[in-house]
């Protein structure tokens, strides 16, 4: 039998299979569906030919660790059960876990995190996920929430978000924000043009990444992190991201300036930090 992890997007939901010892035997991707049953259904149907032993899943937004409801603006999910749906779905044990946490538990299992005392993770796809290490442990509020990273406020009297709030710094430094700011363009064709010298590219890429060092410079100020570790389809950027994050943390005057490196599993850390998840359902492998 095998583990799956999940990573449920804004939209797309990320499945991965791995063996006892987390090795990633298979991933692939399906489109989100808009109702949370049918979201289960989804997951139960694609992972039913790989005998999985449990169900480990992430999910953006607010987790109530009690009830095992998850609260999901991105998704429109309000105090949906979700670990119950799948449980229902699929017959199998399942875990659900807040997106950012699982992309936490992979980089500090395998990755930008590993050994860090102090660092924070910020995920940049839809929204803005991650987490925070504390004493070399993932924080979590004492009645289990994940920090919401990407719901500080970085503009007063800002864009609206699906939260509530006015401002929030995934509405500015998501990769759906930069696609919004490049005019409907995808994030890899408009940094690929501003690699090749586009000056129009590399205007819209550099007040992007003045948006994300502004939010950085905010949660430098509050941790003073060792480590900020970048994930997510923008973090595919690479080098070109982070010698430009680089250079505008300098001028934000982010003191002291935190060592930045890319997410060592980018787009995979969230199925893995699933499956992670799952091991600690104690399910036996077989």
């Amino acid at each position: 039998m095998f583990l799956s992890g999940i990573d449920i997007g804004g939209t797309s939901i990320k499945f991965g299979i791995f063996d006892e010892q987390l090795n990633l035997l298979q991933q692939w991707s399906r489109p989100t569906p808009k109702e949370p049953a049918e979201a289960a259904a989804l997951i139960a149907a694609q992972l039913e030919p790989y005998h999985v032993a449990a169900i480990g899943a992430g999910a953006p937004g607010t987790l109530n660790a009690v009830r095992e409801t998850i609260t999901a603006d991105n998704l429109a999910w309000v105090d949906v059960p979700l670990a119950a749906l799948l449980r229902r779905a699929s017959g199998l044990p399942a875990v659900v876990i807040n997106d950012g946490h699982a992309a936490m538990l992979a980089e500090m299992r395998s990755g930008a995190l590993q050994n860090v005392q102090t660092g924070i993770l910020l995920t940049l796809g839809t929204g803005i996920g991650g987490g925070i290490v504390i004493n070399g442990q993932c924080w979590r509020s004492p009645t289990g929430l994940a920090p919401e990273l990407g719901h500080i406020i970085t503009h007063s009297d800002g864009l609206p978000c699906p939260c509530g709030q006015c401002g929030c710094f995934e509405q500015y430094a998501s990769a759906t924000a930069l696609i919004r700011m490049a005019g409907g363009e995808s994030p890899a064709d408009l940094i690929a043009r501003a690699r090749s010298g586009n000056a129009a590219a590399q205007a819209v890429f550099a007040q992007y990444v003045h948006e994300l060092c502004t939010g950085i410079v905010s949660l430098n100020s509050i941790f003073a992190p060792e480590v900020v570790a970048l994930g997510g389809g923008i973090s595919e950027a690479g080098d070109f991201l982070l010698d430009a994050c680089h250079t505008t943390l300098a001028r934000l005057h982010a003191n002291p300036q935190p060592t930045l490196r890319l997410a060592a599993h980018r787009n995979t850390a969230g199925i893995i930090g699933g499956a992670i998840a799952s091991l600690k359902l104690g399910v036996t492998m077989h």
